[in-house]
């Protein structure tokens, strides 16, 4: 379990070997440069990503919205805005009332319009992240 980013100093001299090949590999001009200089002077931080792919989002009269929901990596650029979507969606399906039964089916209308494409979204910086620097 990681519960802190690491310092460059931190960081196993093994995985800056590591990630300077693939840098000198992968990456153009000035991008190499800039990693490798901060990879040498250990000027650079590891920070963990934690992703979250939901199964649900709703259950009985409760339900989730954005990071409370599903989380994506960071290169997705989308956690904010998929919380709006989120939340508009919610109130489009609840504003016709939720008393009584109402409210199961209008929370089992919004988790059928928004899970699948937040499923999507997760799985997208998960596929990003896997190929990442990869051959």
């Amino acid at each position: 379990m990681v519960r802190h980013s690491l310092k460059g100093a931190d960081i196993p001299q093994e995985t800056l070997d590591k990630l300077s090949e693939q840098a000198s590999k992968k990456w153009p001009e000035p991008w190499v440069s800039a990693t490798l200089h901060a990879i040498h002077t250990r000027n650079l931080l590891g920070i963990p990503i934690k992703e979250y792919m939901p199964d649900n989002l709703v259950k009985e009269r409760i339900a989730l919205i954005g990071d409370a929901a599903h989380v994506p990596a960071p290169i997705t650029a989308s956690g904010f805005n998929t919380s709006l979507q989120d939340a508009v969606e919610l109130g489009k399906c609840v504003a016709k009332g939720v008393k009584g039964d109402a409210a199961v089916r209008a929370l089992a209308k919004y988790e059928s319009l928004r899970l699948n494409k937040v499923q999507r979204m997760v799985q997208s910086g998960k596929s990003f992240s896997y190929s990442y620097g990869r051959s």
